[in-house]
């Protein structure tokens, strides 16, 4: 991705406020799909522009002020993947992926560690669920991408971050919040506090080297603990 061919149109929800909340940021290294993705979303009433931005220095200033809970980036560039990191303000990265990318762009994908894979093929409405996924639960995988998500987790470089030295409890938790379960949810069922589940998901955190709820998600599949 060239730095000075990136660009971002950030829109927002009207949410109970006079002015929309800044909710989600579309960049891309080629107008015409920053532009698709951004129509696709403005159909539906909800969805206010914000405001756009051109080049990375810009586009980095941008999001560092509004700070969108998600991110949606589109570039056939692997390298891309860590030139707007999302992480700064807690933000959740989507990657737009091909299914018929080279596995190494998927490989590069896995590593760059994102909340979600959007197939490029997606229809509006999966984009849409993806967004409110990943507001809502922190993840999301394209049922397009699964295959190859998968596949890359596989690979050595990034299969050998992983211990699979877990505890029985902490196995038992990792296959409820694979299938979509909240803390509290699993807290009730195990009569335990929400605190108690936290402990155990940070321990899960630092025996496999994973940051957030969704690589729990892709790692308990690729054990075959769940299915996606």
């Amino acid at each position: 991705m060239s730095q000075s061919e990136i660009g971002a149109v950030i829109v927002g929800q009207q949410v109970n406020a006079v002015e929309p909340t800044p909710m989600l940021a579309i960049i891309a290294d080629r107008r015409l799909s920053l532009a698709a993705m951004t129509a696709l979303l403005l159909r539906d009433p909800k969805w206010r522009f914000l405001e756009d931005a051109r080049g990375i220095t810009q586009v980095r200033e941008r999001l560092a002020v509004l700070r969108p809970p998600v991110l949606i980036l589109d570039s056939g560039d692997a390298e891309s993947f860590s030139l707007v990191d999302a992480s700064l303000w807690n933000g959740r990265l989507l990657l737009l992926l091909d299914p018929d990318d080279d596995p190494a762009v998927f490989v590069e994908a896995v590593r760059a560690q994102p909340f979600g894979y959007l197939s490029r093929r997606a229809s509006r409405e999966s984009l849409v669920a993806a967004v409110d996924s990943l507001a809502a639960f922190g993840f999301y995988l394209d049922p397009l991408l699964t295959d190859q998500v998968l596949c890359a987790l596989r690979t050595p470089e990034v299969e050998s971050t992983a211990s699979p030295e877990l505890t029985q409890r902490e196995r038992a938790i990792l296959v409820r919040i694979a299938s979509g379960k909240s803390t509290k949810e699993i807290a009730r069922e195990y009569a335990i506090t929400a605190k108690t589940v936290g402990n155990h998901v940070n321990n899960m955190y630092q025996k496999l080297h994973v940051h957030h709820r969704g690589q729990l998600v892709l790692y308990a599949a690729q054990q075959g603990l769940a299915t996606i």
